[in-house]
């Protein structure tokens, strides 16, 4: 969206970019009922499990 709006490019943003392609985003809304916060706490934690061995 804001490449094509503002006209950016790869490697304007070169820390910003190195960041995006580390980082996760976890949901997270007003309305996640603690059996959705569970379940995704749990999934988390198998990944990090499965990627520590």
């Amino acid at each position: 969206f804001y490449k094509k709006k503002f006209g950016y490019k790869k490697g304007d943003f070169p820390i910003a970019e190195s960041y995006y392609q580390r980082a996760i985003t976890l949901p997270l809304f007003p309305r996640m009922t603690d059996k959705e916060a569970d379940r995704m706490i749990k999934t988390v934690k198998k990944v990090i499990n499965f990627y520590k061995k």
